[in-house]
């Protein structure tokens, strides 16, 4: 009797609370997903699991009524590209104590595969060329005696597929002294970066016949010296050679503020990453060679401690004097003194997914270094080389900075080892802009400053029912903002950024005010 009236019992008396019930979907087939950790994550650490049924079913019962996000988890899926961005943007889901449980529906993308052949200059395939997918997250394969390669377990995004040569291919030297060598090649088929074809995995299933016939160009060789921090040379160093970009990148994504909205740079240089064009050692006295490096701007990166970093240009002949300083990284630890009640100490201290109070960038190149949060009335930053840097301060806070006793608020700053302390005097200094976005239902509206010379941060966020939004932490001056009827991915490209100034709304915000805009969609560039 026990077995039978248990279940009736637990029927009968449900918690008591909100719930939710949903299906975990499969993007690619509708189909249901069983076994997928379905999460939900409120305000004050509040969280809340359950595990899909066998056709992807599930129900959370027993939540305290707020505000969710949530997240689906299983082996061999990711997360549906449309998901990522909601998880960072939109208002999240609302849970109340009504009997009826809130629908929530999530889906998830089966992982893919890329396959292809890479040929030679000659048109036969090529054994023992590297191939990866950049942003590279699955490492490199090779090509077999048949020139094909497949990378396995791709996840949703766009990504640039490259060939690379192994270091063991000789440059081609002609009697008049130019050489000649196979280059990194991009599909389809291209020398030159800025040209690479987009692949775009929407979780459609696998993807055939991306094949790559590798490109040649005019070499030379680019030698020097890697010299540790007494000017000694430095044997064994892990040397890096990446394509340096001639302008600043951007934008790039930093994270959230809490549940709504979403911040991102733009005017930054990102930290170059990818596979690299090729890679060497240090030899005992410290010297490094690249034999066959094409005409450009490049920078080589030291992988090893110390770590340093040298900008080389390539032109019409050799480059044999280049030098490479290396310095030990550092961690910076600052003060962080918040005016006795001022409200943004306790918002940036509780919030779960929390967004950094300040980022620090190198003074020269706008290079993204670091994110620094607080905690514990300290904020601090890792990995730090000597230089000079400036820093940029949370949306809807001012801040002063001193190094020791010396103010070097808006302006740059040196950091070394043991230089004088760090000191951030911050202050909120917000105001709001909220609105109403026309047919705008999960339209993402985003918002930059006018005033845009240099690094800058921007602002997305989902439009909820009835295409409403608000954004609250705004610091006062002049922007433009539009909504936008998609976003590929956590934050703004460049084309949608490119079209605001005419396409957007000019707004103004006010300390302490709120700003009111009524917006139409405008369709994202492609």
């Amino acid at each position: 009797m026990l077995v039978v009236a248990a279940p009736l019992l637990v029927a009968q008396n449900a918690p008591p609370g909100g719930a939710v019930e949903g299906t975990v979907i499969n993007s690619a087939t509708g189909a249901g997903i069983g076994g997928a950790l379905v999460t939900f994550f409120g305000g004050s650490s509040a969280r809340y699991s359950s595990t899909s049924d066998a056709v992807g079913h599930f129900k959370i019962t027993g939540m305290t009524p707020g505000t969710y996000r949530a997240s689906a988890e299983k082996d061999g899926f990711s997360t549906f590209a449309l998901d990522i961005a909601s998880l960072l943007s939109n208002p999240g889901f609302p849970v109340t104590a009504s009997p009826d449980p809130l629908r929530v529906d999530l889906k998830l993308a089966p992982l893919s595969a890329l396959r292809g052949r890479v040929f030679g200059p000659d048109g036969k395939p090529v054994a023992g060329i590297q191939v990866n997918l950049n942003p590279n997250m699955l490492g490199s394969v090779v090509t077999d005696e048949e020139g094909r390669f497949a990378l396995e377990q791709v996840k949703l995004g766009s990504y640039t597929l490259s060939a690379r040569p192994p270091a063991t291919a000789a440059p081609v030297e002609a009697e008049d002294g130019t050489r000649t060598a196979m280059v990194t090649t991009y599909f389809p088929s291209v020398a030159d970066r800025s040209l690479a074809q987009q692949i775009m995995f929407r979780g459609e299933g696998d993807l055939d016949g991306y094949d790559i016939r590798m490109q040649t160009a005019s070499v030379h060789r680019l030698r020097g010296i890697v010299l540790d921090e007494e000017g000694k040379p430095l044997s064994g160093a892990e040397l890096i050679l990446l394509p340096s970009p001639e302008t600043p990148l951007g934008p790039m994504g930093l994270g959230s503020a809490a549940v709504g909205s979403s911040f991102f740079l733009t005017g930054v240089r990102p930290p170059l990453s990818g596979a690299p064009e090729a890679t060497v050692d240090s030899g005992k006295d410290g010297r490094f060679e690249f034999p066959a490096v094409q005409s450009g701007d490049w920078r080589i990166d030291v992988q090893s401690n110390p770590t340093g970093t040298a900008e080389a240009r390539v032109r019409r002949e050799d480059v044999d004097d280049l030098q490479i300083h290396v310095s030990m990284p550092f961690k910076v630890i600052g003060a962080v003194e918040w005016a006795e009640g001022d409200p943004g100490g306790q918002r940036i201290s509780n919030g779960r997914l929390r967004f950094p109070l300040m980022t620090l960038l190198s003074a020269d190149t706008d290079e993204f270094v670091g994110s620094g949060f607080v905690e514990s009335g300290k904020i601090s930053f890792d990995k730090v080389l000597p230089g000079r840097y400036k820093a940029i301060v949370k949306p809807g806070l001012s801040a002063r900075i001193f190094l020791g006793e010396a103010e070097v608020t808006g302006q740059p700053f040196p950091l070394a080892a043991n230089g004088p302390p760090l000191r951030v005097i911050p202050k909120t200094w917000s105001g709001s802009v909220h609105g109403i976005v026309e047919n705008g239902d999960g339209a993402t509206v985003v918002l930059v400053p006018q005033q845009n010379e240099g690094p800058v941060i921007g602002q997305t966020i989902r439009c909820g029912s009835g295409g409403s939004f608000e954004l609250n932490e705004v610091s006062p001056g002049d922007y433009f903002i539009a909504a936008f009827d998609r976003m590929d991915g956590l934050f703004p490209s460049a084309a949608m950024l490119n079209v605001l100034p005419s396409r957007g709304t000019s707004v103004r915000v006010e300390e302490g005010s709120a700003a009111s805009v009524m917006l139409s969609v405008v369709q994202a560039p492609k």
